[in-house]
């Protein structure tokens, strides 16, 4: 999993910007440009769109037994406001409205980007991962549920919330895949359509 999840995650310089305004479902999300992160410690100027520097960091965590990949966790962190010290960590929604800190990739795709929402600047976080309704057997390319998440910072302590959910009517090979064509971001040559499992169908 981190194999296919770091090298999306710095696809920045492989990104291929939109021209005018794409409708991404009911959160209008258009000019995706992921962000540039490797493996570690990651700082990102201007992160919020308040301008405040964040830090984003991806490690591993701790690997189960019989497993023949690490976990990669991702939790991103902002500076206080001014006059205060330290750092803030940032909420992420889940799926059933909790505030985590951090999030497993195992079995899904992490990116985060910086896009236009309904024209107007944002801080994006994209997780993809099979829809648990799809029928297709196992080891089959399925459909694929994108959250997509805004980093917040006008009210209360910053987080990024779910603003949109869809379920792409193509199946793909991969979460990584599924983001990649739903918000054309261009990948490494390793990272294109897997052939790791059936071939995709509508």
């Amino acid at each position: 999993m981190i194999a296919r999840l770091l090298p999306l995650l710095t696809a920045a310089a492989l990104a291929v910007p939109l021209s005018g305004c794409i409708a991404r479902g009911s959160a209008r999300v258009s000019n995706v440009i992921p962000l540039d992160l490797a493996e570690g410690a990651n700082m990102v100027p201007h992160l919020a769109p308040d301008g405040r520097q964040g830090l984003v960091v991806e490690g591993r965590g701790p690997t189960a037994i019989g497993s023949s990949a690490p976990t990669p966790v991702v939790m991103a962190m902002l500076p206080r406001s001014e006059g205060l010290r330290g750092w803030d960590v940032i909420g992420i929604e889940s799926e059933t409205g909790t505030r985590l800190t951090s999030l497993e990739g195992v079995g899904r795709s992490m990116v985060f980007a910086r896009a236009k929402v309904g024209g107007m600047p944002a801080t994006l976080l994209f997780i993809a991962a099979p829809d648990a309704a799809d029928p297709a057997a196992r080891g089959a390319a399925r459909r694929m549920t994108i959250r997509t998440l805004r980093l917040e910072v006008d009210q209360g302590p910053a987080s990024f919330d779910q603003i949109g959910s869809e379920t792409t009517s193509r199946r793909y090979c991969s979460p990584a895949d599924a983001i990649a064509v739903t918000y054309r971001i261009a990948l490494p040559d390793d990272q294109g359509a897997s052939d790791r499992c059936r071939s995709p169908a509508s």
